[in-house]
C-alpha cells in the first residue's frame, strides 16, 4: 500500500523535458533528406534524458510503498497498470493519426494490405514492439514507450522484492552490464530497433538507463539532506547548466559514438542536480507556463515522426528546405490535436466507462 502524498510538479524537469522533446523532433527531420547533415544530427541522445527521469520517478514512486504491506505480484501489476494509464489516451490517439498519415503517404493501398497492417499493428498498440513481435509500426517514435514498459516489467518486481538490495546491488550491476555490452559490441546508444540476437537494442538501453535513473534517485536523496550554502547552490546550478549545455552542444554536429556514454553520464549528473531542489533554477522554473510545457512534451514526442517519413513520399521531388516548414506545422497541429483530444476524452471517460459497466455487468439490488 502506498502512502498518500500530494503530487507536485518539478518545473525544471518540465522545462528540460520540453527542450529535449523539441530536440527529438529536430533530429527526426533528418528523415526528410538523404544527406543526413541537418542541425542537431546527434539529438537522438535526448531520449536518454527521458529514460533517466523515468527511472528516477519509478524509484521515487516505489519508495513510497510501505514495506510491510508489499505484495510483489499484486503491486507490480498495479504499478504497471498505473504507468500505462498515464500514457493513455495520448498513445492511442497518436497511433491512429500515424496509421492514417502513413497510409495516405503510401497512396495506392489495397484493402487487404490495410487490414493486414491494422491486425499486425496490435503489437504496437499493446506496447510490445520491443519484445520482438513484428507488425505495422504506426508511430516509429513509440519504440521508447515499449522499451520502457518492458524493462519496467522486469525491474519493478526486483525493486519491490528488496529495495535496498536493488538500489545498492541490482541497479548498478544491470546498468554496468547493459551499457557495457552496448559499448563493447555496438559502440553507441543509437538504433533502438537493431536486433542483438536476444533482444532489441532499445530494450537493453532501457534496462541500463532506467537503472541509472534509480541510482540517480538514491544519490539525490542524500544530496537533498545537505544544508548547502549560497555558494554551494550556485556551483550546483553551474554544474547543472554545464551538463545539459554540454549534451546539447555536442549533439549539434556529432552522430552516435562512444561519446554517447559520456553524454549519458552528463545527463545523469544533471538529473540528480535538477531533482535535488538545490539548484537556483528550481524556483525559477516553477511556473504555470513551464508546467504546461512539461505536459505537452509527451504529445510533442508522439506527434512528429510519422510526418517525417510521410512527407518524403507525398512530395518526393521537394528539398529539405521545402519540406521542413510543412513538417514543423504538421507537428504543431498534431500536438494540439493529441493534447486537446486526450483532455476531452479524460473528461468523458469516467461517465463512459461507468455506463459500460452498468450495461455489461449485473448489479445487485440492495
Amino acid at each position: 500500500m502506498m502512502q498518500t502524498q500530494i503530487k507536485t510538479r518539478n518545473g525544471a524537469i518540465d522545462f528540460w523535458k520540453f527542450v529535449f522533446s523539441i530536440m527529438v523532433v529536430q533530429f527526426h527531420s533528418s528523415n526528410l533528406t538523404e544527406i543526413k547533415t541537418t542541425p542537431f544530427v546527434g539529438a537522438a541522445i535526448a531520449v536518454e534524458f527521458f529514460f533517466l527521469v523515468s527511472g528516477y520517478l519509478m524509484a521515487a514512486s516505489i519508495s513510497r510503498y510501505q514495506e510491510a504491506d508489499i505484495r510483489v505480484g499484486r503491486d507490480s501489476r498495479n504499478f504497471m497498470l498505473h504507468k500505462i494509464k498515464g500514457l493513455c489516451p495520448e498513445i492511442f490517439i497518436a497511433w491512429a493519426i500515424g496509421f492514417v498519415v502513413q497510409h495516405i503517404a503510401k497512396k495506392n493501398v489495397s484493402l487487404s494490405s490495410l487490414v493486414k497492417d491494422l491486425m499486425t499493428g496490435v503489437w504496437d498498440m499493446f506496447f510490445l514492439r520491443e519484445s520482438g513481435l513484428e507488425g505495422f509500426k504506426a508511430n516509429p517514435a513509440a519504440w521508447y514507450i515499449s522499451a520502457m514498459l518492458l524493462a519496467m516489467l522486469v525491474l519493478v518486481p526486483l525493486f519491490l522484492k528488496d529495495r535496498e538490495v536493488f538500489l545498492n546491488v541490482w541497479a548498478p550491476v544491470l546498468a554496468i552490464a547493459s551499457l557495457g555490452y552496448l559499448s563493447k559490441n555496438v559502440g553507441d546508444l543509437r538504433g533502438p530497433t537493431d536486433w542483438l540476437g536476444f533482444c532489441y537494442k532499445g530494450f537493453l538501453r532501457a534496462v541500463g538507463e532506467l537503472c541509472m535513473g534509480v541510482i540517480c534517485w538514491g544519490i539525490c536523496c542524500e544530496i537533498k539532506k545537505l544544508p548547502l550554502s549560497g555558494l554551494g547552490k550556485r556551483l550546483l546550478t553551474a554544474l547543472e547548466l554545464g551538463c545539459y549545455a554540454g549534451v546539447i552542444l555536442w549533439s549539434y554536429k556529432h552522430k552516435g559514438s562512444q561519446m554517447d556514454f559520456v553524454m549519458l553520464l552528463l545527463f545523469a549528473v544533471g538529473v540528480v542536480v535538477t531533482f535535488s531542489g538545490h539548484s537556483l533554477l528550481s524556483s525559477f522554473f516553477n511556473k504555470p507556463l513551464v508546467y504546461f510545457l512539461g505536459k505537452i512534451s509527451f504529445p510533442v514526442y508522439l506527434s512528429h515522426n510519422y510526418w517525417s517519413h510521410a512527407f518524403v513520399r507525398i512530395y518526393p521531388e521537394q528539398t529539405y528546405a521545402q519540406l521542413y516548414p510543412k513538417y514543423v506545422v504538421a507537428t504543431i497541429l498534431t500536438t494540439v490535436v493529441i493534447y486537446l483530444t486526450a483532455r476531452a476524452l479524460r473528461g468523458i471517460a469516467p461517465a463512459f466507462f461507468g455506463k459500460c459497466r452498468s450495461l455489461l455487468l449485473e448489479t445487485e439490488n440492495k
